[in-house]
């Protein structure tokens, strides 16, 4: 495999896939599992250890950091880097059209009753000011967003101090290597996240942050609050974790319980429940009035994260939006997405088709989504995926919004389970955080499920960039 760098979408040379360091590694595990996996698991515990006394959790469970780095080279960091910003630019541009344009309105149907909230856009730019995009490098060498995640993505704090606890533990595997995980600015400076809302209040009203809150709706996805709550304090913010029926709107703005004016509000929480509850709807009119400044505003916790965002950026019949430069970059870039409905489309090669036989027909190079969903819920690998199950699905697009997506195929390393303590070969992805349109850092994910994600018994590859 090879992969595509450059420092813009469309100046791109070839070099080779990730790097030799990684390769290395791969083999030193490789030797440690058939000769001596004793000192490799004695390493992990260590490791695991010190990832649980400096207080790292998901969700009260063990946070699952690998003692196994995935080593990149500059060239490929700088690749996923340019691509990752590039990104963020074209949603600004896929927000704009969301507003004005009916036919795209009408592939996020879960969102109609909301659209009145959703299009009053902030005035700073860019719109998604925290992000997490998924990919995975494709056989094309090019690397693939497969998800955006411009909600309140896991991870932001957590895994800048998991890479500076990984980087200080006598690792077996790296021995002898030049690997740097320092550089990458949430691992340099975790609290980056922090100073990034700060910036972004500063850019929004002209004025230093003061108050803040994180906004939960019935205690889900409470996952680093307590570092995101403690960090704006360590910065001087006066900061609490409030549930979303907490708070009011008053002529002055939104209060807390305690009557004090709240200037920012960061949402940690399930959009999915909250846009069905009317007790949600005062909250959402005083974000959508600009009464708080909201990171991320609505149309990114709706729109922006649901994928079929990506149908957007890569459907012809939208193209006309974008220059000649960011359609050459969506074709290498974005995996072909489409709403599930019937009707005429064009599929990968630009060939009009029936969208329902397509999927029937293709089931193989195909991957099915709830539009909305988090965590890989219900996601389907088509090739993995039994006929009977995959027609189920498309029978619940009729009824819930869907997408399909081309088939990415993943990447596989040697990596440690921790939970079935075993040394297996799992298919792993690249993600890339993005703190006010600049990359903040990198995460790399494997699983033995084709869904690669934490909360389905996933874990975390620190991504150590090599010869840095």
């Amino acid at each position: 495999m090879t992969t595509q760098i450059g420092s813009g979408p469309s100046e791109i040379a070839i070099a080779p896939a990730i790097s030799q360091a990684d390769a290395r590694i791969e083999r030193r595990l490789c030797a440690f599992a058939t000769c001596d996996s004793g000192s490799v698991w004695d390493a992990q515990d260590e490791l695991s250890s010190a990832i649980a006394e400096a207080g790292m959790h998901f969700e009260g469970r063990a946070y699952p950091v690998c003692l196994r780095p995935l080593a990149i080279d500059c060239g490929l960091a700088n690749h996923l880097s340019a691509t990752a910003e590039m990104v963020i630019k074209l949603l600004d541009i896929a927000a704009e059209m969301y507003c004005c344009n009916e036919d795209v309105q009408d592939l996020f149907p879960t969102y109609k009753h909301l659209r009145h909230l959703i299009t009053r856009l902030p005035k700073h730019r860019p719109i998604v000011r925290i992000c997490r995009l998924d990919g995975l490098i494709g056989t094309d060498g090019y690397y693939k967003i497969i998800e955006t995640n411009t909600e309140g993505p896991g991870g932001v704090i957590q895994n800048g101090l998991a890479a500076k606890v990984w980087r200080r533990i006598p690792n077996p595997l790296t021995h002898g290597l030049s690997l740097d995980v320092g550089k990458q600015p949430f691992a340099k400076d975790p609290n980056c996240f922090v100073w990034e809302l700060a910036s972004a209040y500063r850019a929004t009203t002209g004025r230093e942050l003061r108050t803040a809150a994180v906004v939960n709706f019935r205690g889900r996805f409470t996952n680093e609050v307590e570092w995101i709550v403690n960090g704006l304090r360590d910065a001087g913010v006066k900061a609490a974790l409030l549930d979303i029926t907490a708070m009011k709107r008053t002529p002055s703005g939104l209060v807390g319980p305690d009557g004090e004016l709240i200037e920012l509000v960061y949402n940690k929480l399930d959009v999915r429940e909250v846009i069905k509850s009317k007790e949600c709807m005062t909250y959402l009119h005083a974000c959508a009035a600009h009464e708080v400044v909201s990171i991320n505003p609505w149309i990114s916790q709706c729109v922006l994260s649901d994928k079929a965002i990506l149908a957007v950026l890569s459907d012809d019949r939208f193209s006309s939006n974008f220059n000649a430069e960011q359609i050459e970059f969506i074709s290498r870039h974005i995996p072909w997405t489409r709403l599930v409905r019937a009707g005429a489309t064009t599929d990968p090669e630009r060939r009009r088709i029936e969208l329902i036989g397509h999927i029937r027909e293709n089931k193989a190079n195909l991957v099915l989504k709830p539009s909305n969903a988090t965590r890989g819920e219900h996601v389907l690998v088509g090739r993995l995926t039994s006929s009977e199950v995959w027609e189920e699905h498309m029978d619940r697009a009729s009824r819930d919004p869907y997408v399909v997506q081309e088939y990415v195929r993943p990447g596989e390393v040697t990596a440690l389970h921790q939970p079935s303590r075993s040394l297996k070969k799992m298919p792993y992805g690249i993600d890339c955080y993005v703190f006010g349109g600049r990359l903040a850092g990198f995460q790399s994910r494997a699983s033995f499920d084709a869904v690669m994600n934490v909360g389905r018994s996933g874990i975390l590859l620190p991504v150590a960039i090599a010869g840095a």
